[in-house]
């Protein structure tokens, strides 16, 4: 089934036993990732999901807007347009009733999720190689899986920009080179073939993510590793 659409509970057949059927599905696909300790991107996505179908829940305005509405006139003492809902009664019970079904279900694979999440974090050791220069807002980050003998590097760029009156950072990352570890080439000596390769960078700061148990790489491991890199530049920039 893959990922959910954002607006799965609004679109397409209004029924109950189809909605189910639908997250009944994408649901045993989430966990059968989760038994694997593969987190993202279903956790995100599931967040997402269950924050709208909490907000849905709590403000019955906002179910009535989410469906379309037929322009039936003009109000020209007002001058505005009325509308009339194309929802009725019955729809909207249906929508009820598959947001009391689907809630718990959420909540209850939402903490499988962050007992993943919390598990992995703790099993992620945070260090840098060599001295920290000044300059971080680039650099490189490696990740060193539990009892493996390659470490991934990966670039970043860690920018700040003001919106609306607010300091938002961003992080952007992609992947730079594997190598492999050896007794004439451990971990804190990759630095030297990094700046050899990029000599760009003469003193880049350089971060180590190692795992202290088994995580997926892509789904668990990378995903936590940023989220961890983007808290520490943030905390010192």
């Amino acid at each position: 089934m893959g990922t959910l659409s954002e607006n799965w509970l609004t679109e397409g057949l209004m029924d109950f036993e189809y909605k189910k059927y639908r997250i009944l599905g994408y649901l045993q696909e989430v966990e059968a990732h989760f038994k694997e300790q593969k987190l993202y991107p279903d956790f995100a996505e599931l967040i997402a999901h269950y924050k709208k179908l909490v907000l849905l829940k709590n403000n019955a305005i906002s179910l009535e807007n989410n469906f379309k509405k037929n322009l039936s006139g003009i109000d020209f003492a007002n001058m505005t347009l009325k509308y009339q809902s194309t929802i009725d009664d019955e729809s909207l019970n249906e929508l009820k009733q598959i947001i009391a079904f689907c809630e718990p279900l959420f909540a209850d694979e939402l903490s499988k999720g962050k007992n993943i999440f919390d598990f992995a974090e703790q099993h992620i050791f945070v260090d840098h190689i060599g001295i920290l220069p000044l300059y971080k807002k680039e650099g490189y980050f490696m990740l060193h899986p539990y009892q493996s003998k390659q470490v991934s590097v990966y670039t970043y760029s860690f920018s700040k920009i003001n919106l609306l009156q607010q300091d938002v950072y961003g992080l952007q990352c992609n992947y730079f080179s594997t190598y492999t570890l050896s007794l004439s080439k451990p971990v804190d000596k990759l630095k030297l073939d990094i700046i050899h390769q990029n000599p760009a960078l003469p003193n880049p700061a350089v971060y180590l993510f190692k795992a202290k148990a088994a995580l997926p790489k892509e789904e668990t491991f990378l995903p936590i590793a940023k989220r961890l890199l983007y808290k520490n530049l943030q905390t010192n920039p």
